[in-house]
């Protein structure tokens, strides 16, 4: 009798749960389906173009070859031997171009992160006219990459530069530094991309501390907390996760800066500002050598991700503490 009822539970429960399975792999595809108008297209522009450059930078690609690309010679890993082997042909320039583009990259950020956090923390309070300021403070992110390369290139001229004349009459260069050539030249990149490019720190920083409540600093200020302890306390930390994201797509987006090197210095650009997307425009449509521009792109790529690996990680860590 025992034996009985329990094949009876059992026979109930597989009747159960089998409708009940069912409903919840339906419940599962659900988010794939809604997924899938994003899902289509990202594959189509993204993917489909990532594995198609790493199949080209596995072969011979050139202006002969590429009217008939697929029969194009098969070389294997021949241009990542000669671009990353130190005592490869193509090593110095290779590794000069990821040297240029990590310091540029790196410099740019660092150098973008206080100010776009002053500016945030400068606007985020009653200041007056702090509608119009935060408007104004935009202008230099949505100016053309173009126009930007062409103002600071006339900047940076040698003689008849700005730059030269107010150091000039500050005395502290002359009216022939050479800023476009030579080791300046990285200088003027980096000072160029950061007028550019710190408003997006500052949009971050700026909407983070808008979800930080008033009462919270009203609390600390209560406490006796000094301005200097609520930064270090209480905003920091708050707006740290916003803050990382921001600080990863940007160095991805100035690793990724092909157009204001491209406007300030030409496709024949000094070695200290020859940065990758330099390097891989002038071997894939000058020198028309698409199989190593190829593998110079999928090189880049994948130090790209290594700033989104960093903050996905951080994030988790962040999410288990």
């Amino acid at each position: 009798m025992t034996i009985k009822g329990a094949a009876l539970r059992v026979a109930v429960a597989a009747g159960l749960s089998g409708p009940r399975r069912s409903s919840h792999r339906s419940s599962i595809r659900v988010p794939y389906w809604l997924l899938s108008p994003s899902l289509i297209p990202l594959t189509l522009i993204v993917f489909v173009p990532m594995a198609f450059a790493l199949y080209i930078s596995l072969t011979g690609l050139n202006q002969n070859s590429i009217g008939d690309w697929t029969h194009a010679p098969f070389v294997g890993l021949k241009h990542y031997v000669d671009g990353l082997d130190p005592r490869g042909p193509l090593a110095p320039s290779f590794y000069g171009s990821i040297k240029a583009s990590v310091v540029f990259s790196v410099a740019t950020t660092l150098f973008t992160l206080p100010i776009g956090v002053g500016a945030a923390l400068l606007l985020n309070g009653q200041l007056r006219g702090r509608t119009f300021l935060r408007a104004v403070m935009l202008l230099p992110y949505i100016i053309p990459t173009f126009v930007n390369g062409i103002l600071w290139r006339l900047v940076f001229m040698t003689s008849t530069g700005i730059a030269d004349q107010i150091l000039a009459a500050l005395h502290l260069g002359s009216r022939d530094t050479f800023w476009l050539i030579g080791p300046r030249s990285l200088w003027a990149l980096i000072v160029a991309d950061v007028w550019a490019s710190w408003p997006f720190i500052y949009l971050m920083a700026l909407a983070a501390l808008q979800t930080i409540p008033a009462d919270v600093y009203d609390a600390a200020r209560i406490d006796g907390a000094t301005p200097p302890r609520i930064f270090r306390r209480i905003t920091l930390p708050l707006i740290a996760p916003t803050l990382g994201l921001g600080i990863a797509l940007s160095t991805i987006n100035h690793f990724n800066n092909f157009a204001l090197p491209y406007v300030m210095f030409g496709p024949t650009p000094p070695d200290e500002v020859n940065v990758l997307p330099l390097n891989i425009y002038v071997n894939s449509f000058i020198t028309f050598n698409l199989g190593l521009g190829a593998a110079m792109s999928v090189v880049a790529l994948v130090i790209m991700l290594t700033p989104a690996v960093i903050y996905l990680r951080a994030a988790r860590i962040g999410d288990t503490d």
